[in-house]
C-alpha cells in the first residue's frame, strides 16, 4: 500500500520490518533483495475493504463531499491546485497541508492536526462549503473567498483583481474540467493502535500477488516470524 504515514507508530513498524529484512539480506549475501520487495509491496498493494487503520485519499474526498455537500471534483481540484496533494505543504503565508488551511482558519474550523490528511481535507471541505453558502452557491466567488478572503470578494462583488486569485480560480476550473490527478495514496490513521497497524499490515502482506519476488518476501517474513 502506498503509505502517507501520519502515525509515528506506523512509521516505526515499517522501518522495523525493513531493518529485519535488510539483516536477512546481508546474511544471505544480498541476493534476494527481500527488503526492496517489501518496500515495493508497501507502494503497490491496495487497501483491502476490511482494513481498519488505512483508507485511500479518494475515499476521504468522497466522504468529505458527501458530508459537506461539496462536489468531489471541486474538492480534488482545489487540493491539486493548493498543494499537489502534499500533506506537509506549507506556504510562505503559513497555509498548511493538502487544502492549505491558514492558522486562523484552522482555529475557526477546529483543525487540531493540520498535517493529518484526513482532518485537513475535512476542514477544507467544511470551509469551502461555508463560502459556497455565503455566496449563494457561486463557485467562482466561493473559490475567490477561499483564496483572498470574503471581504475582498464582497468589496469587488466578484473575483478581486488580484493576479494570484484570478489564476487560482481559473486553474481550479480547468482542473475540474479535465479531472484532478488524485494520487492513489493510502492514509494511515493518526489514531490507529500498534495492534491495528500490525494486524492490517500482516493481512495486506498475506494477500500479496503470487509473483516470485513476493513469494521470497513471504517466505522471509515467515522466517522472521512476522506472518
Amino acid at each position: 500500500m502506498k503509505i502517507s504515514v501520519v502515525s509515528p507508530g506506523a512509521q516505526f513498524i515499517y522501518e522495523e520490518i525493513i531493518e529485519k529484512l535488510r539483516e536477512n539480506d546481508t546474511k544471505s549475501g544480498g541476493s534476494t533483495s527481500v527488503s526492496k520487495a517489501f518496500e515495493k509491496a508497501l507502494n503497490t498493494t491496495t487497501v483491502a475493504s476490511t482494513i481498519k487503520s488505512a483508507t485511500s485519499y479518494k475515499d476521504i474526498f468522497i466522504e468529505a463531499s458527501r458530508k459537506y455537500g461539496v462536489s468531489y471534483d471541486l474538492l480534488t481540484a482545489m487540493a491539486q491546485q493548493e498543494s499537489g496533494f502534499n500533506t506537509n505543504a506549507v506556504s510562505k503565508s503559513g497555509a498548511m497541508g493538502i487544502m492549505q488551511i491558514m492558522p486562523e482558519t484552522a482555529k475557526h474550523l477546529g483543525l487540531e492536526h493540520p498535517y493529518d490528511a484526513y482532518e485537513n481535507i475535512m476542514a477544507g471541505a467544511k470551509y469551502i462549503s461555508e463560502k459556497l453558502q455565503e455566496f449563494g452557491g457561486n463557485v467562482e466567488k466561493a473559490l475567490a473567498a477561499y483564496n483572498a478572503g470574503s471581504n475582498a470578494v464582497k468589496e469587488y462583488n466578484g473575483i478581486p483583481p488580484y493576479v494570484e486569485t484570478q489564476n487560482y480560480v481559473k486553474n481550479i476550473k480547468a482542473i475540474m474540467r479535465r479531472g484532478a490527478n488524485v494520487p492513489y495514496t493510502n492514509y494511515v490513521s493518526r489514531t490507529a493502535s500498534r495492534e491495528d497497524l500490525e494486524a492490517d499490515l500482516k493481512k495486506l502482506l498475506r494477500e500479496l500477488p503470487d509473483a516470485d519476488e513476493y513469494q521470497v518476501l513471504k517466505n522471509t517474513l515467515a522466517e522472521i516470524n512476522y506472518l
